[in-house]
């Protein structure tokens, strides 16, 4: 039997935490369900679909201690409609009720043996310490560059990380872009090399904190903990590509433009550019591009824009929608791509490079008819 008192808007922010660990879909009934575990004046929340494991504690009024498992969704939808100041869980033989002001609701509930165990902290020494700001600003230009879940290389379905004494870099690459981030001011004592589940980074990003952020690699799995929340994740196996060896060295054609202008006028290609290739030509002439999209079906379209450019003049073709997702990930107001030929990747990076982050990004064009 378990008793207590909890702030409603503690206990609902708490859920919502640990709820986004739980697995969209599942054959194991006990992964649906949300843990919920006395410890002296706290209470443990969890979640976990046995990749990414999600625990927070919060602060309760414990008049009996023990532990439940519960419906994950449905008590996050019911405390998220409640209207009350606290809110009584009391657990009776396999049904719990929860009551907060004049509602009252029983779900069906089972006990912890049922639930999956749950990963154990590790001793503070073998904690690092990282910055959350920048940490979180690194997973945001490189995850979206991970592979899905189809990819046949699972190594390519995660972040890559790799820690040592100088630097932190991370890497996410689908064989058609790349995203690189290498932090100067963040290092550890011990070489690392680790591949992470996109879900438990995504998690981290969504922690609203000043706190620093203690990452642990032990055994087979990586856990981040930041002040009352831990998050961990199993490793992907390896190894991660060579991903320095595609990254082009001759590249010497920059062309600068505005970031905003040339976003806006993609969304707008895009209106037009096939659905299945999103292919956009890039004519890259002396101070201009020009945007064009062709379908057979949908029509065509057009736009210049004005950018800085001193060479020879370039044609290329790209996945439209690819150059707008680096776009998304980046804050300089101008941005430079680095050209070869029509064939060649291209690195894109932004003009203005901040003092903590070095951030490079990488795309492969769509071949044209003429260089096949």
């Amino acid at each position: 039997m378990v008793k207590m008192l909890v702030d409603l808007k503690t206990l609902l922010n708490g859920l919502n935490t640990v709820s986004a660990a739980l697995p969209s879909k599942t054959s194991l009934p006990s992964l649906s369900n949300i843990l919920l575990e006395t410890e002296g004046d706290q209470l443990r929340l969890a979640a976990t679909d046995l990749d990414t494991t999600v625990i927070t504690l919060i602060p309760a009024t414990i008049s009996t201690q023990g532990s439940v498992a519960l419906p994950g969704k449905k008590l996050l939808e019911i405390v998220r409609e409640l209207s009350g100041s606290d809110v009584s869980i009391t657990t009776s033989g396999s049904r719990t009720t929860i009551s907060c002001d004049k509602s009252s609701f029983t779900l069906p509930c089972s006990s912890k043996d049922s639930y999956p165990s749950l990963p154990s902290s590790v001793s503070e020494s073998d904690k690092i310490s990282l910055p959350h700001d920048l940490v979180k600003q690194a997973i945001r230009k490189t995850v979206y560059a991970v592979a899905g879940a189809s990819e046949i290389r699972a190594s390519l379905t995660g972040l890559f990380w790799k820690l040592n004494s100088e630097n932190l870099e991370m890497v996410a690459t689908d064989g058609h872009r790349l995203a690189k981030v290498k932090m100067t001011s963040v290092n550890g004592e011990t070489d690392m090399e680790v591949i992470l589940a996109p879900k438990a980074l995504n998690l981290l990003l969504k922690i609203d904190s000043e706190q620093p952020v203690f990452m642990t690699s032990q055994g087979s799995q990586v856990s981040f903990q930041i002040e009352n929340i831990s998050i961990y994740s199993r490793m992907i196996e390896g190894p991660y590509p060579p991903y320095e060896k595609v990254i082009p060295q001759n590249n010497t054609n920059v062309l600068k433009i505005n970031r905003e202008d040339l976003f806006s006028a993609l969304r707008r290609m895009r209106i037009i550019a096939n659905p299945a290739t999103h292919q956009i030509m890039f004519t890259v002439e002396r101070n201009r591009v020009i945007l064009h999209a062709e379908n057979t079906d949908a029509g065509e379209a057009k736009e210049e824009i004005e950018a800085v450019y001193e060479r020879d003049p370039l044609q290329i073709a790209f996945n439209g929608n690819l150059i707008m997702d680096i776009l998304r990930n980046m804050s300089s107001e101008d941005v430079l791509f680095h050209l070869h030929d029509s064939s060649t990747a291209v690195i894109i990076t932004e003009e203005e490079l901040s003092d903590d982050i070095d951030y490079l990004t990488l795309v492969m064009p769509v071949r044209l008819p003429d260089t096949v």
